[in-house]
């Protein structure tokens, strides 16, 4: 058999080639960024979850505090990732180049225009039928709300709600706010599908009826964000629907204990 070698001249053309290939990768940088930061807050806790259980509260209030510090550590990467290239913008504005989304509004950090919000109402309304239907199955009924003792009282009902609004806040800032916007200046419209398919592969474990259709909302969900661009109204829309099967379940289940 005939010996292929690397000779001098086939490595010289062979580098250059593909580091203009990953130069490519690098115009702009931020979706690969983006997505390496995505990657990396979802599976970082998985592995190191001890780091994340402060065991502030006695055993049954668990559940709480751990959506509560969910919710901030899903804002806190993104966050200091954008700061940061805010800050370098300012130092050095040639950065913009490779990075033109560098500021929070870019990630859809903002009240949003009014259509989405409108927009958003329409949805709920359209959405309450589901969640009737949704209450009446068993699986449902099992499940929500999360937190069980929440079925007590409505005190501890609307301290549940509230912690449950932070994790939707820091969620949907992750999915539909720095996911989404990172890859729309790459990708387009195509962005919603690219993040609707991490959505709906991390809701693997929840209700049948509820993981087939989060595909469906994670598309109508970031066609809200686009739209409006803000991520706001997809927490509203989210939290409010997570706010009315939980409360229809336990008037379901005869109301608080």
């Amino acid at each position: 058999m005939e010996k292929v070698t690397l000779n001098s001249t086939t490595s010289k053309r062979f580098l250059p080639y593909y580091w203009e290939e990953f130069k490519k990768l690098l115009r702009p940088a931020g979706p690969l960024v983006v997505c390496a930061v995505y990657s990396f807050v979802l599976i970082f806790p998985r592995y190191h979850r001890r780091l994340f259980r402060f065991n502030l509260f006695e055993h049954q209030f668990r559940l709480p505090e751990k959506m509560a510090v969910d919710g901030l550590w899903f804002l806190f990467l993104p966050v200091v990732i954008i700061l940061m290239l805010r800050l370098i913008s300012i130092a050095w504005p040639k950065i913009k180049e490779t990075f033109p989304q560098h500021r929070f509004r870019d990630f859809g950090f903002r009240l949003g225009q009014g259509v989405g919000w409108r927009d958003a109402a329409i949805f709920f309304a359209i959405m309450l039928g589901f969640v009737l239907f949704a209450v009446f199955q068993k699986d449902f009924a099992r499940t929500y709300p999360l937190f069980r003792l929440a079925r007590t009282s409505l005190r501890i009902f609307i301290i549940w709600e509230g912690i449950h609004l932070l994790h939707m806040f820091g969620w949907e800032f992750l999915n539909r706010g720095f996911l989404l916007f990172g890859l729309e200046e790459k990708m387009g419209n195509w962005a919603i599908l690219a993040t609707a398919i991490p959505f709906a592969l991390l809701h693997i474990g929840k209700p049948e009826l509820e993981a087939y259709g989060s595909f469906i909302a994670a598309i109508a969900l970031g066609w809200l964000a686009l739209r409006s661009r803000s991520f706001l109204p997809c927490v509203f829309l989210h939290w409010a629907v997570a706010f009315t099967v939980d409360l229809l379940a336990i008037i379901r289940s005869g109301g608080f204990a």
